[in-house]
């Protein structure tokens, strides 16, 4: 039996559960006035409201993991309001293709600021002001078996080879010593301590002939181990810490994290990867499908960021509004201020072009804040030569 796609380019699909503004209430309940709603949403953000905090996603996160059909999981929406999701866990139905799909465990979702302020996305909880939400993966399965269909795995060796072989080519690439060189440049960089990598992908998925991120994926791991052994090194000199990595993406394979472990780079869950990042952090994304940058610039202020040099507010990666993930914001244009901003020239195949972010030292942006001249620009550097 063909095994049908789960989705347009491979992406998982997922629904987002039924939600209902009323608590209590045993039906779900749209805004009356969707523009007087999103126009709140705006002003709250522009008062600086955080779409994300701690605090909420380890509410959330906690009463997922307690979770079964039928039960409520309550968050609080940008204005105050007060969200009940209602979990949908087990839940099976026959699609259009004469398959059942059948949701799995619910998993938290974040909402750029851009999916508050405009109906370009239109569907039945467009006009909810949460930030955070709930949603359940959707798997296909056999009508009359019950067997899910599952894409097959590749062997852990082969998996294991291919990374390492891929670390081998990265550590020995142009691309590999541009960025040691760029680094190499800031002598006043900010105590580190650890890296977050989100949304690198799987490198065992088997899609059985059809085109794959694998190559992506495995680059992409093999940049995060490098970059350890850069700071690593580094460190060594200083305060002689080893850098721990980690990598946060929703749809690891068991294999994918055999594999990552024998690297030295441990697994976290979604969303816990968004927990452990603080001002010793490197965050490193690269297209991923949440809003990595969103959420990151309303919780920490991290030592560094490699990520998307995308910055268009209403495009990601080159996508209309209509499939923004990892969108910018006005808030990012703020938080750009404490930050040398590099451009990195990568691997344009199993990358795109990303920036380097390094926070600078108070001293030298209290400085620019003190510059008569208003045209300065200090914290894009210069490009390297």
């Amino acid at each position: 039996m063909p095994l049908p796609l789960p989705g347009e380019d491979n992406q998982a699909q997922f629904m987002f559960t039924v939600a209902r503004l009323t608590p209590g209430s045993s039906q779900p309940r749209r805004l009356e006035n969707d523009e007087q709603e999103m126009f709140k949403c705006m002003q709250l953000y522009k008062l600086g409201v955080p779409l994300y905090t701690r605090e909420a996603i380890l509410n959330a996160y906690g009463q997922l993991k307690a979770s079964k059909r039928g039960d409520i999981t309550k968050i609080t929406a940008i204005d105050g309001t007060s969200v009940d999701f209602i979990i949908n866990t087990g839940r099976v139905w026959i699609g259009a293709d004469g398959y059942e799909r059948e949701l799995g465990k619910p998993r938290l979702c974040f909402m750029p600021i851009q999916r508050l302020e405009s109906c370009v996305v239109p569907d039945q909880l467009h006009t909810i002001p949460c930030s955070i939400r709930v949603a359940h993966r959707v798997a296909t399965r056999d009508p009359i078996t019950k067997e899910r269909f599952e894409y097959g795995v590749t062997a852990f060796e082969k998996v294991r080879l291919n990374l390492f072989t891929t670390l081998h080519f990265w550590r020995n690439s142009p691309y590999y010593q541009l960025l040691r060189y760029l680094l190499d440049d800031y002598p006043k960089m900010p105590r580190i301590t650890k890296i977050i990598g989100f949304d690198c992908g799987s490198m065992s998925r088997d899609l059985q002939g059809q085109p794959s991120n694998n190559s992506r994926a495995r680059y992409q791991h093999a940049f995060l181990i490098a970059l350890k052994e850069y700071l690593d090194a580094r460190n060594f000199e200083t305060t002689g810490q080893e850098v721990r990595v980690y990598v946060q993406h929703e749809t690891y394979l068991e294999r994918d994290i055999e594999v990552i472990r024998q690297f030295g780079v441990q697994v976290l869950q979604d969303p816990e990867g968004f927990l452990v990042v603080d001002e010793e952090t490197v965050v490193v994304s690269c297209r991923p499908e949440c809003p990595v940058r969103q959420v990151v610039a309303d919780l920490a202020m991290p030592a560094m960021m490699i990520w998307d040099h995308e910055r268009d507010p209403t495009k990601v990666n080159g996508m209309s509004a209509q499939r923004i993930f990892d969108p910018w914001s006005t808030r990012l244009d703020t938080m750009m201020r404490f930050y040398h901003v590099q451009e990195f020239v990568n691997d344009e195949i199993n990358f795109d072009k990303m920036d380097v972010c390094i926070r600078r030292p108070m001293a030298d942006v209290y400085h620019d804040v003190n510059d008569p001249d208003p045209g300065s620009d200090a914290n894009f550097a210069q490009p390297v030569a």
